[in-house]
């Protein structure tokens, strides 16, 4: 990434991006410059599965299954995702969700986060698949959804 100012306009050129231009005052307000000002694109984001077990006898009793998600940001361009949030589960063989986690503030581009989600799980089960959908915001407020 390129920084060039021009005018008062500080100029960001980026490969294969969008040519973004950005107001500077001089000294009252100047626009972020240098290699982590605002960069508008979509977080890479992966949810792996880590654990699951029964967190308590109450838990197991309850049928209720909790299993840790690592969620890691594949971006390598500082892509950072904020308020991470999972919307919903859509599961299979009668679980569903009764805890869709923590909304996580930061998911820093090549770092990774635990989220644990918990579900409910009919007797007689030992398998089901779920589909975790989940929105995000990168550095400059705009959503992104995951996991449709």
């Amino acid at each position: 990434m390129r920084l060039k100012s021009i005018l008062g306009l500080i100029v960001v050129m980026a490969a294969l991006t969008p040519l973004v231009i950005v107001w500077g005052v001089g000294a009252v307000g100047n626009a972020a410059v240098g290699e982590y000002s605002c960069y508008c694109s979509q977080p890479e984001l992966r949810l792996t599965q880590e654990r699951v077990y029964w967190s308590s006898m109450a838990d197991y009793t309850s049928r209720t299954l909790s299993v840790d998600y690592d969620v890691s940001n594949d971006s390598i361009n500082y892509a950072n995702a904020h308020n991470l949030q999972v919307l919903e589960t859509i599961d299979s063989a009668g679980v569903y969700s009764v805890d869709r986690g923590r909304n996580i503030n930061m998911v820093s581009a090549g770092e990774c986060e635990l989220l644990t989600l918990k579900y409910h799980v009919p007797a007689g089960f030992a398998r089901f698949h779920t589909r975790v959908h989940a929105t995000t915001n990168d550095q400059c407020g705009n959503s992104y959804g995951y996991g449709s």
